[in-house]
């Protein structure tokens, strides 16, 4: 597990997964994704989508690499299936059986914990896991009060070189909560920080990608990257990098008509953008303008080979959701480049 430097939580939309699908094998073998299990698009034979088509796109875009999964619990992306593997019975006897259907995956599973449960059945859960050699990983918010209490519950009940994942998780960051969300990481890495170690690491993790991007420029604009000065203020031994790869925390669907055509480029600190309205160039000009300033360096990366076509006028989509797949894959390709450097 020591291979890995970065871990993106994402959703298993289609366009979270196609992002993972065009990453190169150096790259992804950097990576250790957080993946939150959403049902599927809807089709006449399931109306309410199916989680097992999601799982079945996960074996094939893994390839026997590793991923901690965990459970959406957006109400836009859940079905009945879902919300039974949320069942703390009999020691979260449906999420054991459901990891163990997929026991050909190198699934790291989520800890859950039911506030309104016993921790019986969250003990129960991690002694099922341990026999079965699997890591763990554990998701906490960054303004929980007793988070020592949980985690030693979970180690006391782990295996000696059972591995944890302890992720604290930030959600969305701004300008004006950044103070509160550095005071709070503050208060819980002092916890946690005494039992980290080879087995045991911590992952920061937030979003600092806006809802909506006008308020940074209409046609151009660049947006601050939180999460890595943050992450600077913790950086030590077995505490690692995360973030939600480029995604707002809402995720708010947008209508393809009421989309303003836009190109997004990454760079260590910042994303900046172009932004044209289709009756001033769509993405045609966004590409131009991307590849005209001077700070956009090619990678050799999906991402590149897409700006050029939308240059050329033959872009491969003009969907928000595929431009928002080539903003994460460039995205992701950076925070892996940039945690090579360290």
């Amino acid at each position: 597990m020591s291979n890995f430097t970065y871990f993106p939580i994402m959703k298993t939309r289609d366009a979270e997964l196609k992002a993972m699908t065009h990453l190169k094998d150096d790259v992804f073998d950097k990576i250790l994704p957080i993946y939150e299990l959403t049902k599927s698009r809807k089709t006449k034979t399931t109306p309410d989508g199916d989680i097992h088509r999601r799982m079945k796109e996960l074996k094939e875009i893994q390839k026997g690499r590793p991923f901690i999964l965990d459970i959406c619990i957006n109400e836009n992306y859940m079905n009945a299936q879902l919300e039974q593997l949320l069942s703390p019975d009999n020691g979260y006897f449906e999420w054991q059986y459901f990891i163990n259907t997929y026991n050909e995956l190198n699934i790291i599973p989520m800890v859950h914990i039911d506030d309104n449960d016993s921790l019986h059945n969250m003990e129960s859960f991690i002694l099922s896991q341990s026999k079965k050699g699997r890591s763990i990983a554990a998701r906490f918010p960054i303004n929980i009060n007793n988070i020592d209490e949980y985690i030693k519950i979970i180690t006391s009940t782990m295996t000696v070189n059972q591995k944890l994942f302890i992720i604290l998780d930030s959600e969305q960051i701004t300008e004006s909560n950044i103070d509160e969300v550095i005071a709070n990481l503050q208060l819980n890495m002092a916890k946690i920080k005494p039992i980290l170690n080879e087995n045991i690491n911590a992952i920061i993790a937030g979003t600092s990608f806006p809802k909506t991007v006008a308020d940074y420029g209409d046609k151009e604009g660049d947006i601050p990257i939180f999460e890595e000065y943050i992450y600077e203020k913790f950086q030590e031994p077995y505490v690692l990098y995360g973030d939600y790869a480029s995604i707002n925390i809402e995720q708010i669907e947008i209508k393809g008509g009421t989309f303003v055509p836009r190109i997004d480029v990454s760079l260590e600190n910042i994303i900046f953008y172009k932004r044209y309205r289709r009756n001033a160039g769509s993405y045609q000009k966004c590409a131009e303008y991307i590849l005209k300033d001077k700070r956009y360096a090619a990678m050799d990366i999906w991402p590149d080979k897409e700006i050029a076509k939308a240059k050329g006028n033959e872009p491969s989509g003009i969907s928000p959701s595929f431009w928002i797949s080539v903003r994460m894959n460039h995205f992701m390709n950076t925070r892996v480049k940039l945690r090579s450097k360290g």
